[in-house]
């Protein structure tokens, strides 16, 4: 089901986007801070984080199936409320404990939220136009890496955490009612039916694991999701706890990151093409030059300059993977799904191995450990890119002789 139709199509998916990312940003924020006034360790900070990622693994691929059975609007539209109704209930956290339950339900929630918008996003990628793919990650990465961190930034200091959590979900609400506020002919649009069985929806996600693109797309997005995580939680870590600085610069750092990645989200589109090993090796090398300055940058210079490379950086990654992911043929929802489980794991494994590291090494070495499988994902593009290169070659002897027969 198509949310919106339209020359609104566009506009409204990046209200949506923009809106809710901002209480998402906001959420990213305010958590380590909260936790640190609880006197939470590292690893306590990480496994709280880590818990809001354990939604997406244990319910992207239901998400799948309830999106491509009850649409798009509906599902969104009942796990908008739900994450609000989460977020407000955390203005009654008083320990640590609390916020880490609370946030297994927060992350099931967002996980129906962002797996219905994104399936309903790539059902319209073929109007929107493939060069405006990353206008949709774009417009989140304004809400949630740019606007939502500098407003989190001002509002610690103006309100109580309870009041900071009851702002954050009313935020949320705002795509609820923008979606709602779609003409009546929209909100009527009857929902087609997928009659699949369980068994069938089985065997579609098996097929999917046959799909080279999918599955490497799902792998650097894990890996993607993983580092940003980690970063929103532990560069607020380090720069109120280690540095000594306010909450206020570690929006700031976080927001330089946004900015860098939104104009590579915006402007990026136009440098694609069908083979992108050389920008995927491009996006790994500059995410690991910023990973070294941020395991050994030690003022805010540094630090903000690394945040700045590492947006480029990331943002370029995800964007070829959004792009790619949104061509492929097949029931949006489940393939969405799919490529979602890498958001889970990578939310769960990064901030979870991320405390471990600093509670043992120090903040700062988690930064530093992420240059491993960024390295790993770089040395296997390069091999990829140079075997292409070696079977274009091996063939092009054939091409020349039938054409000299032809």
């Amino acid at each position: 089901m198509k949310i919106f139709q339209g020359n609104e199509l566009i506009f409204r998916f990046m209200l949506i986007n923009i809106s809710s990312g901002i209480a998402v940003g906001m959420m990213n924020f305010i958590i380590p801070v909260y936790a640190l006034s609880l006197n939470a360790t590292s690893s306590e900070i990480g496994l709280i984080k880590g818990f809001s990622g354990i939604g997406d693994v244990l319910f992207v691929l239901p998400a799948g199936l309830i999106v491509d059975y009850l649409g798009s609007r509906k599902t969104y539209s009942v796990s908008c409320i739900c994450s609000a109704a989460v977020i407000m209930l955390l203005s009654l956290a008083a320990t640590s404990k609390f916020i880490l339950f609370t946030m297994l339900f927060y992350g099931v929630s967002k996980t129906f939220r962002m797996t219905a918008l994104s399936a309903d996003f790539f059902n319209n990628m073929n109007t929107i136009g493939i060069k405006r793919a990353g206008w949709y990650k774009g417009s989140m990465t304004i809400g949630a890496s740019l606007i939502g961190p500098m407003l989190g930034g001002i509002a610690v200091t103006a309100f109580s955490f309870k009041s900071y959590f009851l702002l954050t979900g009313a935020i949320l609400l705002i795509p609820f009612m923008v979606i709602n506020a779609a003409s009546k002919n929209e909100i009527s649009s009857h929902v087609k039916t997928q009659n699949h069985s369980l068994i069938d929806s089985s065997n579609h996600y098996k097929s999917l694991t046959k799909n080279k693109t999918l599955v490497s797309a799902t792998i650097k997005n894990g890996l993607n999701t993983a580092f940003f995580m980690t970063f929103t939680v532990f560069i607020t870590v380090m720069v109120i706890k280690d540095l000594g600085l306010s909450p206020g610069i570690a929006a700031a750092l976080i927001s330089i990151k946004g900015v860098s990645t939104l104009l590579v989200a915006f402007f990026g589109g136009a440098y694609l093409q069908k083979n992108n090993n050389k920008l995927y090796l491009f996006a790994y090398i500059t995410t690991i030059l910023s990973l070294l300055l941020l395991g050994n940058g030690t003022d805010t210079i540094q630090l903000g300059l690394a945040s700045l490379i590492n947006g480029a950086g990331t943002g370029l990654i995800t964007l070829i993977n959004f792009t790619e992911v949104g061509s492929l043929d097949g029931e949006k929802g489940k393939i969405t799904g799919f490529f979602s489980f890498g958001n889970g794991a990578g939310a769960i494994i990064g901030p979870m191995l991320g405390g471990i590291i600093a509670d043992l090494y120090g903040v700062q070495a988690i930064f530093l450990a992420f240059i491993i499988p960024f390295s790993a994902l770089a040395i296997h593009t390069f091999i990829s890119g140079k075997r292409i290169v070696s079977e274009n070659i091996s063939k092009l002897p054939e091409n020349v002789e039938e054409n000299t027969v032809g």
